[in-house]
């Protein structure tokens, strides 16, 4: 049970600066190598029974596992990740909650991805030029990636544009000069605003580009079907591990979800509906 915010210790104030004005951190071996090898033979496993088959009857330009928490308990393990919150809560905030979680295999070839584009260009009713702490990812990787394998690549500041900004053209873009280009190794974490411009470059490696794909944002926000998995046992008992999975504490309005409130005294709830009632008539 986490008592206080202050018992996650905070992420340097360099990588918040960062993420402020960037869009994006680089985590270096967030995933221990144990935890590593745990992932890569649970994604092979589920690759096998998910991807391998369609592969063998159609060619697409990825392959997704939408329900990958499912597979194995270490996909759920990575959602509630201790070295993950402080980032988590740094760049979201305390009612944090997954929304979305995926499995991706980009084989070789052209990406994908729409060129430099922004993963929240169809959101209405949020000011995301002004809205800093809405909606992250977190792409895991669990093997060493080529420098030509589909590597991420973002456009730094530009999650401080408006939504309705135009498209830079492409063609007025040079990645190697004008991004930042992530080339992962394995046991390493992306964590990014996904209002920041980014894309996933072409694969001309003879390699699949095997990656986890984790969205975040608030507790209030609407979950994508699996993004909890379906067996409760592998759902941690911590309060702030709950929240994540959208679990909430009893009692609390889905705006005031914090993983180290409890409920109000049922008592002291009564009192205040019913000093509403009154002042609303």
């Amino acid at each position: 049970m986490i008592s206080s915010p202050e018992a996650i210790a905070p992420i340097r104030k360099s990588q918040q600066i960062q993420y402020e004005n960037q869009g994006f951190i680089y985590l270096p071996q967030l995933l221990n190598p144990a935890l590593t090898k745990r992932v890569l033979d649970g994604y092979e496993r589920a690759c096998k029974a998910h991807i391998d088959p369609v592969r063998a009857q159609q060619v697409k330009p990825h392959y997704d596992i939408a329900r990958i928490l499912d597979e194995d308990i270490v996909f759920s393990e990575l959602a509630t990740l201790p070295e993950l919150q402080p980032y988590l809560l740094a760049t979201l905030g305390e009612d944090v909650q997954l929304v979305q979680a995926t499995a991706r295999l980009f084989p070789p070839g052209k990406t994908f991805t729409a060129p430099w584009h922004s993963d929240m260009a169809n959101t209405l009713g949020i000011d995301l030029a002004h809205s800093n702490k809405f909606h992250v990812k977190v792409h895991f990787y669990f093997e060493d990636m080529a420098p030509d394998q589909g590597c991420l690549a973002f456009l730094p500041g530009t999650h401080r544009l408006p939504r309705e900004m135009e498209r830079p053209n492409p063609k007025d873009i040079n990645a190697a000069e004008d991004s930042v280009i992530i080339v992962p190794k394995a046991g390493d974490a992306v964590l990014f605003n996904t209002h920041c411009l980014h894309m996933c470059l072409d694969n001309n490696s003879p390699k699949d580009r095997r990656t986890l794909i984790y969205s975040f944002s608030h507790f209030w926000v609407k979950q994508f079907p699996g993004a909890r998995p379906s067996n409760p046992a592998w759902i941690p008992e911590g309060s702030l591990e709950r929240q994540i999975f959208g679990l909430g504490v009893d009692g609390l309005d889905i705006f005031d979800q914090r993983p180290w409130q409890g409920p109000e005294p049922s008592a002291l709830r009564k009192a205040k509906e019913h000093l509403a009632r009154k002042l609303l008539g």
